[in-house]
């Protein structure tokens, strides 16, 4: 697995401008690692490590990824903005 940078959310269903981003929570201080925002359109942009979809074994469509991050910084998120 690679640590991937963010970009721009892409989709049918998102206009053409880009997030703003508020970082909400990452376990590391220093370097890039798996991390969850929050955007100003009121969703989260999740970095992480990318998991071919073939590999996990699901159609995934035109536009989205499978993105891994640790259990732990999940729970800090929902923690975060509770």
């Amino acid at each position: 697995m690679t640590n991937q940078p963010l970009t721009a959310v892409q989709g049918s269903d998102r206009d053409d401008a880009a997030p703003q981003l508020k970082l909400i929570k990452q376990l590391c201080t220093g370097g890039s690692c798996p991390t969850v925002y929050l955007t100003d359109r009121d969703t989260y942009v999740v970095q992480g490590y990318t998991v071919p979809a073939e590999a996990a074994g699901l159609d995934v469509p035109a536009g989205e990824q499978l993105v891994e991050i640790p259990a732990a910084l999940l729970a800090e998120a929902l923690k975060a903005v509770s």
